[in-house]
């Protein structure tokens, strides 16, 4: 999922540029693929801030105190 959201940013990106050369930055189509590449971003940034906490949930630590020491381990 992740790789696809990628492969559209980009396409998006490259559309955009292309309009935005031609047309101006603030021609309004080039303006929708900028919001369209910020909502697809957004959602990558679900999906990498998911499998982070998945990955961080699997790690489990453990304290010890011995003769006023802290130990992780």
């Amino acid at each position: 999922m992740r790789d696809v959201l990628l492969e559209k940013i980009e396409l998006l990106r490259q559309r955009m540029v292309n309009m935005g050369l031609e047309f101006g930055l603030d021609h309004p189509d080039v303006l929708e693929y900028s919001i369209q590449i910020d909502q697809l971003h957004n959602e990558l940034n679900q999906i990498d801030h998911s499998l982070s906490k998945a990955e961080n949930r699997k790690k489990s630590y453990r304290f010890y105190l011995m003769e006023n020491n802290a130990h992780f381990a």
